[in-house]
């Protein structure tokens, strides 16, 4: 058998390259599916000498450079299907396609086959970290949380925010699609983790500048979830329920129909278990008093969809519904720093906060041919809150004496309603390679209105009255009336000409960008009333007659702002691109207009312009396919907050009062980050080293004034010598015999702030390094891991050296997983978890251990009976430390304890039999191999 080489197309390329051949194909099934994973080899014609190998991508895919011209045999193999083998004769055409090669069905019965490969764990390429999800085992049922909390490099917070490699996600796609827009959550906490057969970390531009093909400076990361084989035809999904012991429950589900290219996701999540399925975004438009701690009930619907006609014109968006009330206790522990003393206090909160959002992202892509693209983006948001808080705060002094005690609670009701919208069009000249242009524009509506009352007993009880005997109580009893609203409206050209000869790869860019917003906001502080009880707000009296006469707001406290913003930005760069090297720089000149109108007193009005620049530098060099290296700059300008140059003074809590300055300046934002990947198709091994240093000008500070009864001023000013820095490393291989794997991460952390305390300065500087191994062992029937970690973390303070602190944190995390032939599953965690140097009674030694007993069954185990345990041995306890140039803070707040609860659940699909994705072979997604079968990730390849 004799394939024809098909040459493709030839450039002029150097004398070394003319003589080598670059090869690629793909294989395919006899329903023209491709093959993925599948042995590609090319060996000498004369003697059989191995040549080149790789093997196919998730497109079936393969290729080869730098082959010398001559005769050769191509080989190929893939489990279930019949080798092959062919001759070929390679001239000197620099590339070569080669048409798809066709593979059939073995038709020879195996008595017993036990295949040994293994998928590689970890593996880097240019702005990717990808993993192969089987590599990481979950319990049955699981989500992709569950996953990516065992993905070395990725972190997933207490709010379920998720970081890779110190950077924060914003988005996750499905096959490079959107899902649920810029809310990571809802993918990672309601999309089974069994579906996922590749998750990728990817850095890139932001998605203006990729339409554009012009950097804007805006850079995200984003997950790329990869489905597995055959899943994008027909239907799936499943369905749980549970219930536990102390009254915990959680429902969920996910319906899923993929066909042609299009997709539509239905889910809900419905829980007490601290399971929030969604991004809950209150915290950002309203007074939320408990923040993300404590324990929250949760409920949410979504439906998420993406169709259209290849890749012409695609139709996709998401609606949610989402409610959630949560209730946290925190304990505190604050010690202020000064100069050669220190004073405290200790702080206990009850809040709860509840909030209903309902919220929509749409987005229509139209792409009639190669050289137009034309996106729209609206979007809308109703969102409601409910919060109440109370505190109480005990002050001491440098002599640990009892100073003051302040006592307050807040109640507060918020409305929301926010609506928008982005346009994107651009175009590339047909008739001048190269050369493009691109329109964008963008409008933006907010309503904010919120209402909120407030008491404070605050009592000093040292001033004047050294027995205590006359405490001297400051009572101050408030209504406040809330409300801001806004527009923004942007619009942006960008233009990219070729220098020269485009296939020279010389480009000049240019893009100018106006942005104007209009921010107002009103603040109405009422007191009230001695023992008010009229239940009417804002707060009224009674006159003649039985007549209500409003009273009028303090003007102490109140104020009344209206804000405009101009900005703009004038951008020129330079682009420079080749085969192994890419390079983009240029600067950024960025005007910028505040202008904020007081309509209480017209001597606190502010209106200044200020223009600053943003140079920017991407360079990206490839070594070969498999190691790169890459450097990035970016400088960038942002202005402080209306919050932070209002001078009005807000003593609406007496124990922390604050105060703008009207005379800041912008601070200045320098970025440099180095980052190096390698991968070894012949080891398996991946490796990466990045590192990051950001260090800011005119950086926005704290400065606190204390007094001796525990109350505080708080004042903003301008500093230098602010900076953070991170290094970064990652290492994984697995071990000759395929059923040992080891991975490893490294991470440490410089960084350095300024505070002033009573016009004291203190420098801190915190340095922390942590290192986190694991080595994997899976077997036939059951898998191991253990990931031990430690990590170190000093700070040392110029001014009250006797407050620098040392904080160890160790531990370790084992999972383990048995599988039986008949459907029974016994998985368990157990996580260890300890720390030293903490203030007293903050250090912890704790063991966290969750442990799953599951039974499948039904003649395809798609239904499985699980009983859960978490926190086994009750030990989980929630303590993290946070250290400023002002302070030290050690914080406690309530969690989730031991409980028990038993699931039921029910897989189903209608990819039909012979017709199923990896995975669906033994009661749908995530079934179990029968006894002896090879584990995930070892099967088919």
């Amino acid at each position: 058998m004799a394939l024809l080489a098909m040459p493709v197309y030839g450039q002029q390329q150097d004398k070394k390259q003319q003589n080598t051949v670059a090869l690629s194909g793909s294989l395919i099934d006899s329903e023209g599916e491709p093959l993925i994973e599948a042995t590609v080899k090319l060996l000498s014609a004369r003697d059989s000498q191995f040549v080149k190998g790789t093997t196919t991508n998730f497109d079936g895919v393969f290729k080869m450079a730098q082959i010398k011209p001559g005769r050769y045999i191509l080989t190929a193999s893939y489990i279930g299907y019949e080798p092959l083998d062919t001759t070929l004769r390679l001239g000197r055409t620099a590339n070569v396609k080669l048409k798809p090669i066709l593979m059939r069905s073995s038709s020879i019965m195996l008595k017993e086959a036990v295949v040994h490969g293994v998928k590689t764990p970890i593996k880097v390429m240019e702005d990717t970290v990808e993993y192969n999800a089987d590599s990481y085992h979950t319990q049955p049922n699981a989500v992709v949380e569950d996953l990516l909390k065992r993905l070395p490099g990725v972190e997933v917070g207490t709010d379920g925010a998720i970081t890779a490699n110190g950077k924060t996600v914003s988005k996750i796609l499905i096959d490079g699609k959107e899902f649920f827009s810029d809310d990571p959550q809802v993918a990672s906490k309601n999309l089974p983790a069994n579906m996922i057969e590749k998750l990728q970390v990817v850095d890139r531009k932001s998605n203006m500048a990729r339409l554009t093909g012009v950097d804007d400076g805006e850079d995200e990361t984003v997950i790329n979830l990869t489905f597995k084989r055959g899943m994008n035809q027909g239907w799936f999904g499943t369905a749980e329920t549970g219930y536990g012991t102390d009254d915990r429950y959680m429902a969920s589900f996910n319906v899923n129909r993929f066909w042609n290219g299009n997709q539509v996701t239905l889910l809900g999540n419905f829980n007490n278990t601290n399971q929030l399925g969604f991004t809950d975004s209150n915290g950002n438009r309203f007074r939320r008093f408990g923040g993300n701690n404590g324990i929250t009930e949760s409920r949410a619907l979504g439906l998420n969809f993406n169709v259209g006609k290849e890749d012409i014109i695609r139709i996709g968006g998401d609606v949610m519904w989402s409610n959630t009330d949560r209730k946290s206790i925190t304990r505190q522990e604050r010690e202020y720093l000064f100069s050669d003393y220190s004073t405290f206090a200790k702080i206990n909160k009850y809040s709860r906060d509840r909030g209903n959002n309902f919220r929509g992202d749409f987005r229509v892509l139209w792409k009639p041919d190669s050289f137009n693209t034309l996106e729209v983006r609206p979007n809308f948001s109703l969102n409601f809150n409910k919060s109440r808080s109370t505190e109480n705060t005990d002050y001491f002094n440098r002599y640990h004496e009892h100073a003051s005690h302040n006592a307050t609670g807040s109640n507060s009701d918020g409305d929301s309603y926010e609506f928008g919208g982005r346009i994107i069009y651009s175009h590339s000249f047909k008739n001048h390679r190269g050369r493009s242009f691109s329109l964008s524009s963008n409008y933006r509506y907010s309503n904010v209105i919120e209402n909120e009352s407030s008491f404070s007993d605050f009592i000093r009880l040292l001033e004047d009255d050294p027995d205590n005997e006359m405490d001297i109580p400051d009572k101050l009893d408030q209504y406040n009336d809330n409300k801001t609203w806004s527009n923004q409206i942007m619009g942006q050209f960008t233009w990219t000409e070729p220098l020269g000869d485009v296939s020279n790869g010389n480009y000049l860019t240019f893009s100018y960008r106006a942005n104007y917003r209009w921010n107002n906001a009103d603040k109405l502080v009422y007191n009230l009333p001695d023992d008010y009880d009229l239940g009417i707000y804002p707060p009224v009296t009674i006159g003649p007659g039985g007549s209500y006469i409003p009273v009028e707001p303090d003007p102490k406290y109140s104020n009344r702002y209206r804000n405009n913003y101009f900005n703009q930005q004038i951008r020129a760069g330079y682009r420079k691109v080749t085969k192994n090297a890419n390079l983009e720089v240029g600067l950024a000149l960025v005007p910028q207009m505040s202008k904020s109108i007081f309509l209480d007193n017209a001597d606190k009005n502010i209106d200044r312009w200020v223009w600053n620049y943003a140079p920017f530098l991407r360079y990206r060099y490839k070594f070969s396919k498999q190691s790169s290296i890459q450097v990035n700059y970016r400088g960038q300008s942002s202005q402080p907050s209306m919050t932070q140059l209002q001078p009005v003074l807000d003593i609406s809590n007496p124990t922390n009062q604050i105060q703008g300055n009207p005379n800041l300046d912008p601070s200045f934002n320098h970025n440099l980050m180095v980052r190096y990947q390698n991968f070894s198709m012949e080891s398996q091994r991946s490796v990466m080293l990045m590192a990051n240093i950001q260090m800011t000008q005119n950086a926005i500070i704290s400065a606190t004034q204390m007094y001796e009864n525990g109350s505080r001023l708080t004042r903003y000013i301008n500093v230098n010598g602010v900076w953070n820095g991170r290094l970064m490393n990652m290492f994984s291989m697995p071990f000759r015999n395929k059923k040992w794997s080891f991975s490893n991460h490294i991470f440490t952390n410089a960084s350095r702030t300024i505070g002033y305390n009573n016009n004291q300065k203190n420098t801190s500087l915190t340095f922390m390094v942590s290192e986190n191994p694991g080595i994997t062992f899976r077997p036939d029937n059951f898998e191991l891991e253990l990931r031990p970690r430690y990590s170190l973390q000093t700070t040392h303070n110029t001014v009250q050296v006797q407050g620098n602190q040392t904080v160890h944190s160790y531990g370790g995390r084992f999972d383990g997983s048995y599988y039986t032939s008949w459907g029974l599953t016994l998985q368990t965690d157990i996580n260890y978890s300890a720390t030293s140097g903490y203030a007293a009674g903050y250090n912890t030694r704790t063991w966290l251990w969750n442990a799953t007993l599951s039974q499948q069954f039904l003649k395809s185990k798609s239904l499985t009976l699980a009983v859960k345990v978490f926190d086994l041995l009750n030990q989980r306890s929630n303590i993290r430390r946070t250290v400023t140039a002002n302070y030290i803070d050690d914080i406690e707040y309530n969690s989730l304890t031991r409980y028990f609860m038993v699931t039921l659940s029910y897989r189903f699909n209608s990819f039909g039999k012979g017709n199923r994705p990896d995975g669906f072979e033994e009661g749908g997604p995530g079934g179990r191999r029968g006894f002896g079968g090879p584990p995930p990730g070892h099967g088919r390849r």
